[in-house]
């Protein structure tokens, strides 16, 4: 990639939360996708057009970045979340012989320096600086890892079966990440069945000292300064930077990725249970059978609910949210139980006004759909996190859909960051309304009227993006991505939603037409 030049000290960005950009090109069904995500980012459009391919990657991505930073962890830092493959035990010694040295010659440098009064630029820390660089144009390293990653997460054997081989080139993946239209740093990979290609680019960005001081607490400099005193572990001493807000980030944003196939895993949660358990034995006289496998999301939300535990409910705004969507569209209260401390959590729904534990296999469909979401606002969703949720419509009332609308208007005003995929015309109404919403409450401010009820959601038209996924009929090359901008008067619907709403009135008046002309023939 062509380097940028350094911004002047003036040009220097604003940091916040960063922009991020992501594009593919023959991507499973994805002939091109160009889509930003926004702090409400939704997919909507036919099925079999990416919208699922483009949200799994997201979760790759995330996962492989730990988020996506104003900074990228440099590899050092990679290599303690994901272990290289076998044959690379001389890069991971190299890595911690580069850990030690930099502990040694850096990281007292670079808290006083970011503790100082004066602008700091990100190239001031030159083993930092060239480690970053190093490692995002680290083929072996991140060409590997986020290669296991995307099998993983899709379930293939090889991300070679993800290139389309009707259409020419190879697929392609392009992240990109800026702040106040500031690029701060870029990553791609193309793949065919033959190679593999890997760069990035980072940028020398200039950190201001009223950004670092909101940044980086004081006690977190100081016990930053014991632990070097001591001589403790370089990585230890990283992650208490990066875990108090150092360079601009919490260390351990999750991501969380609940499938559309979450109804039918809650139904059937002891029946899978089950058949682990089972084979979680050798398997004695029986043969071996070979076991099948789980796209990566899938097997991460059903182990988010092996691994569920209740948390002190400790009130904020997302576990109040949850509260508020069991009392006004589930009508009751999801519990865990267990039959020993150590056995796996069993979830039931009690409705209101009862006393009686329900199993999920014997309740409706919409509240098999809506326990994921309650447990995962419960304690385990905060701040800065992402969540991917993929119809949150499926199996609810039209009333329903539209309280999940505010729901996830919700989730964003509490620092969530969420990506959804739906078909549901009630959902983008609501979700236009909300807009709306957010625009009458700017108005309100300009003229000087009362703050509106802080408690209620709405959405600002630059945090919603609405990306339309639609198949290229001209060619048949693949589906292609667009941005469906939000309008005033029509909302943020696909045209084709109207076409359909068109298409069944003049059906239905036709129909009354010709029964009424047969009425009045029969009358005559």
């Amino acid at each position: 990639m062509t380097s940028h030049e350094a911004p002047a000290a003036s040009e220097a960005p604003q940091f916040g939360p960063p922009n991020v950009r992501l594009e593919v090109q023959n991507f499973g069904p994805l002939a091109q996708a160009s889509v930003e995500l926004r702090p409400l980012t939704v997919f909507v459009g036919p099925s079999n057009t990416g919208k699922t391919y483009l949200s799994l990657l997201i979760y790759a991505l995330h996962r492989m970045f730990e988020g996506f930073p104003p900074l990228p962890p440099p590899s050092i830092l990679l290599q303690s979340i994901y272990d290289l493959p076998d044959g690379h035990q001389e890069e991971i010694k190299a890595s911690e012989k580069r850990g030690m040295e930099m502990s040694e010659e850096m990281i007292g440098a670079m808290i006083d320096k970011w503790t100082s009064d004066e602008p700091v630029r990100l190239s001031e820390f030159p083993d930092l600086y060239r480690e970053l660089i190093s490692s995002i144009n680290d083929a072996s390293l991140l060409g590997n890892n986020l290669s296991s990653e995307v099998e993983r997460c899709f379930d293939v054997d090889s991300k070679a079966e993800l290139v389309n081989s009707s259409w020419k080139g190879n697929a392609g993946v392009s992240l990109s990440i800026s702040d106040m239209n500031k690029d701060l740093w870029q990553f791609s990979m193309k793949w065919s069945d033959k190679e593999t290609l890997v760069s990035g680019h980072i940028e020398d960005i200039i950190f201001l000292s009223d950004y670092r001081n909101s940044m980086i607490r004081p006690q977190a400099r100081k016990l930053c300064h014991e632990l070097l005193q001591q001589g403790q572990n370089w990585r230890e001493i990283f992650s208490i930077l990066f875990d108090h807000n150092f360079l601009g980030r919490r260390w351990f944003d999750t991501i969380l990725y609940l499938p559309a196939s979450r109804g039918g895993i809650m139904q059937s949660y002891q029946l899978i249970m089950s058949a682990l358990v089972s084979r979680s034995t050798r398997p004695g006289l029986r043969f071996p059978e070979a076991i099948p496998t789980l796209s990566g999301g899938v097997a991460d939300f059903i182990q988010h609910l092996i691994l569920y535990r209740e948390h002190a409910r400790d009130l904020n705004k997302i576990s109040e949210l949850a509260i508020a969507l069991e009392d006004e569209t589930l009508w009751g209260r999801i519990s865990t139980i267990r039959s020993t401390p150590s056995s796996y959590p069993e979830f039931v729904y009690c409705p209101q006004g009862t006393k009686q534990n329900i199993r999920l296999s014997r309740a409706s469909s919409m509240v098999s759909e809506l326990t994921p979401v309650v447990l995962l606002m419960r304690g385990h969703l905060k701040p800065g996190d992402t969540l991917i949720i993929e119809e949150p419509e499926a199996h609810l009332h039209p009333a329903a859909q539209t309280q999940m609308a505010r729901t996830l208007a919700a989730l964003v005003r509490a620092g969530v960051r969420v990506v959804v995929t739906t078909h549901s015309d009630w959902l983008l109404q609501e979700m236009a309304n909300l807009v709306r919403e957010g625009e009458l409450r700017q108005a309100q401010r300009q003229g000087g009227d009362p703050e509106p009820d802080a408690s209620d959601p709405w959405l600002d038209p630059k945090e919603v993006g609405v990306w339309l996924f639609k198949e290229d009929s001209e060619d048949g090359g693949g589906a292609t991505v667009q941005e469906i901008p939000f309008d005033r008067v029509d909302g943020l619907e696909p045209e084709d939603y109207a076409d359909v709403a068109e298409t069944l009135y003049n059906d239905s008046a036709q129909l009354q037409n010709q029964l009424e002309a047969i009425k009045m023939q029969g009358g005559a």
